[in-house]
């Protein structure tokens, strides 16, 4: 993605980038420069890996916290919703494709047996910026 077309993304919206990259028959080699989202650079990067079928992660949302995830390998399936509002479902299943996700979003992701999520924020972890009960998230929206 050039950067003139970075600076028309939605910060506040849930979406999928296109991560830069490369393909050509020595492999494919993908990059992230989206400085205009985490103009910080990122701050923290996490992987999860080995979820058994069956099992949700995530399952919480963040007060501050943007985040870029994207499926290094196998398929995830993330939704993602609004204090109130109709989640949003998304089928991560290319390297080259990230879903960008604002604060104030729930965030719940099923894993295919093989899969592997690579997560990177625009914050360092901190217990205070999550919201871990539905209920309480679900209230932040009638006010």
């Amino acid at each position: 993605m050039n950067r003139a077309m970075q600076l028309h993304i939605n910060k506040e919206k849930v979406q999928i980038l296109d991560l830069g990259g490369k393909v050509n028959l020595g492999g494919q080699l993908h990059f992230w420069e989206k400085n205009d989202l985490f103009p910080k650079g990122i701050q923290r990067c996490f992987w999860i890996t080995a979820v058994p079928e069956n099992e949700s992660r995530g399952n919480h949302a963040h007060w501050k916290e943007s985040q870029v995830l994207v499926a290094m390998h196998g398929v995830i399936q993330v939704e993602v919703h609004q204090p109130g509002q109709q989640a949003q479902s998304f089928t991560l299943d290319q390297p080259g494709k990230g879903l960008f996700v604002p604060p104030m979003h729930w965030v719940k992701t099923s894993f295919s047996t093989d899969a592997v999520l690579l997560g990177m924020s625009d914050r360092e972890f901190s217990e205070s910026d999550y919201i871990r009960d539905l209920a309480y998230f679900e209230s932040l929206g009638s006010g």
